[in-house]
Parts: C-alpha cells; structure tokens; sequence
C-alpha cells in the first residue's frame, strides 16, 4: 500500500483520479494503473452504497487508498462511507468553522467524535 501519511509529511506529490461509474472493472484497472488513492464520486453519479462498498474493496485489495466523495455534508452519509471501508471521505460545501467540524466529528469515534461503533 502507498504510503499517503509519509508523502503528505515530506510534501511529496501524491497522484489519485476519480471513479464516477460503478464498474469494479474500471475500479480494478484504474488501482492497477499506479494511482495512490481513487476517490469514488457519489455526489455526481449513481454510485450506491452497496456499490462503493464493491468498488473500495477492489480498490484496497489493488494496494490503493479508497476515498469517498459523499454527496452532503451529512453525518448518516459520511458514517456509512467510513462503515463501508473507505479511508477517508470528501464531503462537498465545507463553507465555515462549523461545517468542518461536523463532518470531521462524523469520521471520528467518540471522544473525538461522534461514529457510532
């Protein structure tokens, strides 16, 4: 697996795209293409849950970070992003302080946050 956490501390470039089609074909040649992450868009597709789920498997049996670009800022949708197996989420419109804070507080578990177990 790609090491993101040492290319973000030494300031290293890390190279990723974007899978907007629920194809674990696609998935699997996109993690085979040399990739460090793949963020799985459903805010601007028609990518279920169920799908992603499929598709952040391929990805991490590839060796790649799977990302997930949630579709609203929404605790119940970041949660089941992070329950399906993602590493991390992308959640659109963080526009001030509070809007951040409640999608990091739906990441982490508690006492930093508030993911149920």
């Amino acid at each position: 697996m790609v090491d993101i956490k040492s290319k973000l501390r030494t300031n290293k470039a890390s190279i990723g795209s974007w899978i907007t089609f629920g194809d674990t074909g696609i998935a699997e040649i996109m993690a085979g293409a040399g990739f460090d992450w793949l963020t799985i868009d459903m805010e601007h597709s028609a990518i279920t849950i169920e799908k992603a789920q499929e598709l952040i498997q391929v990805i991490e049996l590839s060796g790649v970070v799977p990302l997930v670009r949630v579709g609203d800022n929404d605790p119940a949708l970041i949660k089941r992003a992070m329950d399906a197996g993602a590493y991390g989420v992308i959640v659109p419109m963080v526009n001030s302080r509070e809007d951040a804070v409640r999608a990091v507080s739906a990441v982490k578990y508690p006492p930093l946050g508030t993911r149920g177990v």
